[in-house]
């Protein structure tokens, strides 16, 4: 009797977690990209995924992307930002850069399961804000289940 009622718990309770464990999943996102006006030919993907619990994966991938001071004389690098819906821009870090193929990669996390994502040319990597030099520009959201975290 007690084996049976066991067994009965058992199978009862497995869909269950099953459905909890799937609706708390979140699902990665991909933005095709093109360039600003300041950037015409610019062409890439903006992917944003889950890491951890409460830690998403931004990936910027760019190609064709003429170097900075292409885009204004004075610049030497770039720059990604991330932004939060509710808050000012937050230095990602420096756009990894190759001459030669014009491609630039970059790879971050965030809190934030959306954000505005910017690839700005700068004269400094360590600048405190960005550019009015603008050459990627995308809001990317992460959709999670309506039990997961937001």
């Amino acid at each position: 009797m007690r084996s049976s009622m066991r067994t009965t718990v058992t199978r009862r309770l497995s869909p269950v977690a099953i459905a909890m464990a799937l609706g708390a999943c979140a699902t990665r996102a991909e933005y095709v990209v093109e360039g600003t006006e300041r950037s015409i030919g610019v062409d890439g993907l903006i992917t944003i995924a889950p890491q951890a619990e409460d830690v998403n994966r931004v990936k910027v991938e760019l190609e064709h992307l003429p170097p900075p001071e292409r885009h204004d004389r004075r610049m030497r690098t770039f720059v990604v930002w991330l932004t939060p819906p509710d808050g000012a821009p937050v230095r990602a870090g420096r756009l990894a850069y190759d001459r030669d193929s014009r491609e630039g990669r970059l790879e971050a996390t965030t809190p934030n399961d959306a954000v505005h994502v910017q690839v700005t040319a700068e004269r400094e990597s360590d600048v405190n804000a960005p550019s009015d030099v603008v050459v990627v520009s995308r809001h990317v959201v992460l959709t999670r289940s309506r039990t997961a975290r937001r």
